[in-house]
């Protein structure tokens, strides 16, 4: 069975690391579509060329054992991407079977490396698809292209023709009333739908009926109609009205830091003010730069991380290891209920890649 890009869960991932800086978590994402069979054992041969021998190689060579054992028992139908993170020392491995391609990617360090996750739960948002007529609904949730939970309804509605013997009056009551009924049970499933957004699709005027019938919170989340046959296939055409949707969304985040700049309000910008700002939770939103990264290190001790490269931490005398400032912002981010949008805009990069909406403004 195929694994829910949104059930991963990024904020256990991001507090698991090694206290001694040691490089003992392997994170493989696969592309399974196109499986490359030489990439795992290239990547393999790289990085056992260059760890010591004793303990940190032992480990790198068990936990490729039980990755290389896992991807002989096989994929699951429909399965276009394997995501594992393992480590043999720590007695830990996890692994995610999804229905998208991912890059192959195959990464050591003394933490899981989740930042290619973070940008995968960003691009595949799930949403709520509602299929509906006078008397069926479908109930749907979607993520990259995948449906997930399913839930159909049917209920006897009387057809547009008057029963022998019924006045005109009578005869519309009642169907009005049996429809009636039926959209409050389709509202009642669709107010359990945790998404936020919802497409409603189908023939006829059914679909903006519903609508009547939501909650004014969940009503709110209704992003756009489609016209189509009932049991149709709408998947592709709701995945356009959520790009764009998210695309509107995006300009307006993007204005909306603009303004807070300007009013010298609620925001930050910049690598350094936005990872004291993060450390200090004052973060709501963290906005990233599509593709951006930035060498740093990091103390797994003090669990304290900059930019630049020194290898003694200045507050403890530790071991330092080499990092992805993004990675570790990311991470940081997860701990501290912030949530993450990845953005690729002229802008942001003007900004220095990064930025963030603000909880608070610290004391100055």
């Amino acid at each position: 069975m195929l694994d829910n890009i949104q059930k991963i869960d990024l904020r256990e991932l991001s507090t698991l690391y090694d206290e001694e800086s040691r490089d003992v978590f392997i994170s493989l994402y696969l592309n399974v579509e196109n499986l490359d069979k030489k990439f795992i054992e290239e990547r393999a041969n790289a990085c056992k060329s260059v760890l010591k021998d004793g303990l940190i190689r032992e480990n790198f060579e068990k936990t490729m054992d039980w990755i290389n054992d896992y991807i002989k028992e096989g994929m699951e139908e429909g399965q276009k991407g394997l995501i594992i993170f393992a480590s043999y020392l720590k007695n830990f491995f996890t692994d995610y079977k999804l229905g998208v391609p991912l890059k192959n990617m195959l990464v050591v360090d003394s933490s899981p490396y989740i930042k290619p996750v973070a940008e995968l739960l960003d691009l595949y948002d799930e949403y709520g698809l509602v299929m509906i007529n006078n008397n069926k609904a479908r109930i749907y949730t979607v993520s990259g292209g995948k449906i997930g939970y399913e839930r159909g309804i049917a209920e006897h509605v009387m057809n547009k023709h008057k029963k022998g013997g019924w006045s005109q009056a009578r005869f519309q009551r009642i169907r009005k009333g049996e429809i009636k009924h039926f959209l409050k049970r389709v509202a009642e499933d669709v107010e359990k739908l945790d998404v936020k957004y919802i497409i409603l699709a189908g023939p006829g005027e059914a679909k903006k009926w519903l609508v009547e019938y939501l909650p004014k919170n969940v009503g709110e989340r209704v992003i756009s109609f489609i016209d189509a046959k009932f049991g149709g296939d709408v998947v592709a055409s709701s995945e356009k009205v959520i790009e764009e949707e998210k695309s509107v969304e995006r300009k307006e985040l993007i204005q909306n830091l603009v303004n807070e700049i300007l009013r010298n309000g609620l925001a930050v910008h910049g690598v350094r003010e936005t990872i004291e700002a993060t450390r200090n939770a004052q973060v709501e939103m963290l906005l990233i730069k599509k593709g951006f990264s930035i060498k740093g290190w990091k103390c797994e001790k003090c669990q304290i991380f900059d930019v630049g490269s020194i290898e003694k931490c200045p507050y403890c005398d530790s071991k330092t290891t080499s990092v992805d400032v993004i990675e570790e912002l990311i991470e940081l981010a997860e701990r501290t209920d912030a949530s993450i949008e990845f953005i690729d805009d002229d802008i942001l990069s003007k900004l220095g890649g990064i930025a963030g909406f603000l909880r608070y403004k610290a004391s100055q």
